[in-house]
């Protein structure tokens, strides 16, 4: 026997035997291009075929054949950078016989050296296959051709073929951030069902492929299928977090799913062997996603069901799972989803953790390696999967909802005070999930010269903008307020500050010896701009001079108060909530040790004031004559001087005592008050509105008279 293999050997691969004459045919060069995933670092390119014939009998390929690609080849090599996993096989007329020819790796290139293949009948076929290559070197930006050229020694058809072509392979919908940690229980066991009966909040990961057969399951030559890394951050410390221990795809029998992207809520059920899309953890992997070793994939008499869940360790409010494919469909694109449920036995503090996906194992390997895993994928940007499944107006994603009516503010030039009240601006979630959304100032005219008091935040809430003319001399300036919610949508708000000449200069201040340069002129109302009584709990606006320095502060007979806008003329602060039940206090203002003059201020328990431009409508337009209401809508009040307690009430084109809708403190805005009240059916043009606040043992206070539009 061993003597008939010997001579199999040598007829086939005689660089083992005797010389034979050099091939002097011809070869026909094809290929089989694979789509390949962009984001991967050693992904198996197409098969090539050279069917080479018109050769005198007898003769023998000799030589060296090379192949040189855009991308550096990264098959596993040995410490010689050979590696015997990219083959050439054989067809002399007998069917492919892989050779024992190595390749050797530098680079972009892979050589097969010392070729003797013998064509007894004066043809061959050479298939090349095997070979892998960092596709990801060709960037993510769209499909992209990966093109081998073959330097050989026999003469070719074409020295070039096309071997892959690249394509975005895991696309995703996440948490990247604004994952709401708040209190949730436990269950008694950690399964699924037990998580959803339990109702333990959760949030819901969905990946997607970018293309059938990019979710692949471990391949012969492999250390890995694919994988995907979580990564998680900014819980509390007292959070817990589990996931499922697999995850049945979309294909499945019945595909896991949290119920909150458009799949009914259940546990998993998977059939073994049926070829649909099943992820299983991976225990023990690195930071990366290498290493460990999978769950067993799931086993059992049919339909079996997926119900087992492991917690995911936390340090510092921050780690990491790993899934890989276990089965898939190579045939259909596929998606799998899977809740991440969070249990807080009690909120200590506000916290919004965040979430991060990529394929794994993660690394910067992008050439050949004897130790390197395989498969391996650069740490790559997820885009998101709902175009390829059609759901990115699906009402379970967030949509940004913001008034776009312009807002117009004015101010005194050179640091004068502002005029007008300030822009407010409601923001609130149309959608479903959770909304991430973030401001950002374009200007058009100057630059500088707003200030926003909340700049981001998760879900609904407001913000409030400023001017500030210390650099400004007299004129109209411009800026756009962008308000970004992601993929929630974008919107924006022109704003015009008008800013006019400051009147004459006061007289000469008296020496500072008799006169303090921290000066208080007037204390008004921070919603109308004009003196009133203050409300413990309530805003107020602060005029006067040489506010600015680097530590200022203010305070009611010592009680400090908190400051929410500064100019050199102009404070706007809370009063102390801890003042009520007091009749008045001395206001001083303190910039940098230097302490004004005591100002006198009366105190109300309550005394309702209504901010200029602080009506919207239902729709949550501003209330203009351009924008007028209809009865029955909605009627949004923003106000300040009502404290917690007070009865509250309303007069519409006077009609007394009004059904309120809702009557508290305005969401995230501190001191200021939201009072919801419908139009009543006949109010007519010209139409004004009245808040009344009562408070026990003392007269009921009505606001001014608001005029507002109505059609």
């Amino acid at each position: 026997m061993y003597s008939l293999l010997c001579a199999s050997l040598l007829t086939l691969f005689p660089q083992f035997g005797s010389a034979q004459a050099s091939f002097n045919g011809r070869c026909q060069v094809t290929s089989v291009p694979f789509q390949v995933r962009a984001e991967g670092l050693t992904e198996h390119l197409g098969d090539i075929n050279l069917q080479c014939s018109g050769a005198n009998p007898g003769s023998a390929l000799t030589g060296n054949l090379s192949l040189y690609f855009p991308v550096t080849v990264t098959n596993r090599v040995d410490l010689n950078y050979q590696t015997h996993d990219a083959v050439i096989s054989v067809d002399s007329g007998s069917g492919l016989v892989p050779s024992p020819v190595p390749g050797t790796i530098s680079g972009n290139n892979i050589s097969f050296n010392g070729l003797n293949f013998p064509a007894p009948n004066g043809s061959l076929n050479l298939l090349i296959s095997g070979i892998r290559g960092a596709a990801s070197q060709l960037g993510l930006g769209g499909q992209q051709t990966i093109v081998a050229s073959i330097s050989s020694p026999v003469q070719l058809n074409q020295s070039q073929v096309i071997v892959g072509y690249t394509q975005v392979s895991l696309t995703a919908t996440l948490y990247s951030s604004g994952i709401t940690c708040s209190g949730s229980p436990a269950p008694s066991s950690l399964t699924l069902s037990d998580f959803f009966t339990t109702g333990t909040a959760f949030a819901s990961t969905r990946l997607t492929e970018g293309y059938a057969v990019s979710f692949e399951p471990r391949q012969p030559g492999s250390d890995n299928g694919v994988r995907f890394l979580i990564k998680y951050s900014g819980f509390p410390a007292n959070a817990h977090i589990y996931i499922p221990d697999a995850v049945a795809g979309s294909d499945a029998l019945v595909p896991t799913a949290g119920g909150d992207l458009g799949v009914r809520q259940s546990v998993g059920q998977y059939i073994p062997g049926s070829n649909t899309l099943v992820l299983v953890r991976v225990n023990n992997a690195d930071a990366t996603g290498a290493g460990g070793f999978p769950v067993s994939p799931p086993q059992g008499t049919p339909p079996v069901s997926l119900n087992s869940a492991s917690e995911v360790s936390l340090a510092n409010g921050a780690g990491y799972a790993v899934y890989e494919v276990a089965d898939a469909n190579p045939s259909v694109q596929e998606s799998a989803q899977f809740p991440t449920f969070i249990t807080l036995p009690k909120v200590t503090a506000t916290a919004v953790a965040s979430e991060t996906v990529s394929l794994a194992p993660v690394s910067s390997s992008i050439a050949a390696s004897s130790t390197a895993p395989i498969v391996r994928f650069i740490g790559a940007p997820v885009p998101s999967d709902c175009k390829a499944l059609g759901d990115c107006g699906a009402s379970y994603f967030p949509k940004l909802m913001v008034d776009t009516t312009p807002i117009k503010i004015s101010a005194i030039a050179n640091g004068g005070p502002m005029t007008s009240a300030p822009g407010y601006i409601p923001i609130r979630n149309g959608g479903g999930g959770l909304l991430d959304w973030s401001i950002v100032i374009s200007y058009q005219t100057g630059s500088g010269w707003l200030t926003v008091d909340y700049p981001s935040g998760v879900g609904n809430g407001s913000a409030r903008v400023w001017a500030d003319s210390k650099t400004l001399s007299a004129g109209s300036y411009q800026a756009i307020i962008t308000v970004n919610g992601g993929s929630a949508g974008t919107q924006t708000i022109p704003i015009t500050l008008t800013v006019t000449a400051p009147p004459p200069p006061p007289p000469p201040p008296p020496p500072p010896v008799t006169t303090p340069s921290v000066t208080i002129s007037q204390v008004v109302n921070a919603a109308t701009f004009t003196v009133t009584p203050l409300v413990p709990g309530s805003l107020a606006t602060v005029m006067g001079s040489h506010f600015a320095g680097k530590n200022v502060s203010a305070a009611f007979d010592g009680t400090p108060a908190q400051l929410l806008y500064a100019s050199d003329t102009q404070l706007n602060l809370q009063v102390p909530a801890t003042l009520a039940g007091k009749t008045s206090a001395n206001l001083t203002v303190t910039v940098d040790g230097n302490s004004s003059a005591p100002a006198m201020v009366t105190f109300s328990s309550a005394w309702p004031a209504i901010f200029q431009h602080g009506v919207l409508n239902q729709d949550n337009s501003q209330n203009s004559a351009a924008l007028p209401a209809k009865s029955g809508d909605i009627l949004q009040i923003f106000a300040t001087g009502i404290p917690k307690g007070a009865i509250v009430s309303a007069q519409i084109g006077g009609l007394p005592d009004l059904v309120l809708l809702y009557a508290g403190e305005a969401p995230t805005v501190p001191g200021v008050q939201q009072v919801n009240v419908a139009v009543p059916a006949g109010t007519s043009a010209p139409a004004t509105l009245v808040l009344c606040a009562t408070v026990p043992g003392a007269a009921e206070t009505c606001s001014s008279a608001y005029p507002f539009a109505v059609q």
